[in-house]
């Protein structure tokens, strides 16, 4: 019986050439690391989004303009309109 053994190869590609795959570590505290899965390289990732934070006090998630007032005429009732 002939035994099969798989060969990896990793080749490590230019920063240029890379279309990163990010694999990154738990989220512990504000910001955690990921590395590439393909080139290795390591870069830093924000846990939370640094200038909207939707359980702030004040927080506006849906914060629309004010619109002009528009004088309504009081005959003019469309359910009665017919």
């Amino acid at each position: 019986m002939r035994k099969q053994t798989k060969e990896k190869i990793v080749q490590k590609l230019e920063n240029k050439e890379c279309h990163h795959f990010w694999i990154i570590e738990e989220a512990n505290g504000p910001s955690s690391f990921g590395t590439c899965k393909y080139c290795g390289e390591r870069k830093e990732f924000l846990n939370a989004f640094p200038t909207f934070n939707p359980l702030k006090k004040n927080a506006a998630i849906f914060k629309l303009p004010k619109l002009a007032e528009v004088p309504v005429e009081k005959s003019a009732n469309p359910r009665t309109a017919r």
